[in-house]
């Protein structure tokens, strides 16, 4: 219930110091036989941890990061936040070792996200991500972006954004809850 959790978070902070912190909160369906169908009578499995959110360096917002385009293999459920992330792993591993922070993915010619983070890009003066839908995961950061640039009367939607789009956007973002934009 409420009070659980909270008392379970609450001790975990305290463990940890407090501060800016990063909570990664895991439920699953706990330990069953091995059989893909869904167990009837099994305990589900919580696994909570917290790390530092460590500031992102001043000369990132002058200077940017390197980002590469790679073809979207993931499932078609991304909007269902899972364990299965062996893709995106296999993808940002892809952009690091070819120098790059994070691989921008494309599907059908449009971008869906990042590897690790949403995906944001201006183009025309306008701030464009790609609208929720199964192959992307609504991150956080993202509804606030969205949300900060309406509330302030900065022009932005969610559409389309092709991979030619990203090429000759005036910026693109990168965000997530741990690297912010």
């Amino acid at each position: 219930d409420h009070g659980q959790w909270e008392t379970i978070l609450t001790e975990l902070i305290k463990r940890n110091g407090g501060g800016d912190l990063s909570i990664y909160l895991q439920v699953t369906r706990g330990p069953a036989a091995r059989d893909h169908a869904f167990p009837e009578d099994s305990a589900p499995t919580v696994f909570v941890m917290c790390s530092p959110i460590k500031p992102v360096p001043e000369n990132l917002a002058a200077e940017g990061v390197a980002a590469i385009t790679l073809d979207d293999i993931r499932w078609r459920h991304c909007n269902i936040k899972a364990i299965t992330l062996l893709p995106n792993i296999l993808l940002r591993q892809n952009a690091v070792d070819a120098g790059a922070v994070e691989a921008i993915l494309i599907r059908d010619g449009r971008v869906t996200e990042g590897a690790a983070s949403n995906v944001f890009a201006v183009l025309d003066g306008v701030v464009v991500t790609p609208a929720a839908a199964a192959d992307l995961l609504p991150g956080i950061t993202r509804d606030l972006v969205l949300e900060l640039a309406s509330k302030h009367a900065i022009a932005c939607r969610e559409g389309l954004i092709t991979e030619d789009d990203i090429h000759r956007a005036d910026e693109v973002w990168l965000t997530s809850s741990t690297k912010e934009i």
